[in-house]
């Protein structure tokens, strides 16, 4: 009996303790970090909503904003399979004003909100006004997240 109650601890903590490093690791985000990295794929802005409408009127570009959540597998997997792409990287790069936020920031709350985003990942399309142009949510292939730009 003590042995179990011994294994059921030392459980829930090694528990603990990976699901405390899996959340700090992609926490960043809301710390005014953009949460994706990568040398050719898209280049991510952690800026606010409203200093990217005003880039956005100023560059004559639409606002590509991805709402995630550190706890979000499907988030994790189009970082690292398709936001991480040298082909997505060319065409966001060059025709959005790309940003990402963490939902349960400040600023997450109020795209949440404005948005009305229900899940993650959310892929919203904006313009400098503000308005959303396309909106689209749950995991996209990289071929899927390149067909919702047409047109835009």
């Amino acid at each position: 009996m003590k042995q179990t109650k011994g294994l059921i601890w030392l459980s829930a903590l090694i528990l603990f303790f990976v699901s405390s490093a899996t959340i700090s690791s992609c926490s960043n985000a809301s710390s005014g970090e953009a949460f994706v990295n990568s040398k050719e794929g898209v280049q991510f802005s952690a800026a606010g909503l409203q200093q990217l409408k005003e880039q956005s009127k100023k560059e004559n570009k639409p606002i590509f904003l991805l709402a995630h959540a550190s706890y979000c597998a499907a988030c994790k997997k189009m970082i690292k399979t398709v936001f991480t792409e040298k082909e997505t990287g060319d065409l966001f790069n060059k025709s959005f004003i790309n940003a990402q936020v963490d939902i349960e920031s400040e600023e997450g709350k109020k795209i949440v909100k404005e948005y009305g985003v229900e899940g993650t990942p959310t892929l919203l399309f904006i313009g400098g006004d503000g308005q959303v142009i396309n909106k689209a949510s749950g995991f996209h292939s990289k071929e899927e997240l390149i067909a919702l730009t047409k047109g835009l």
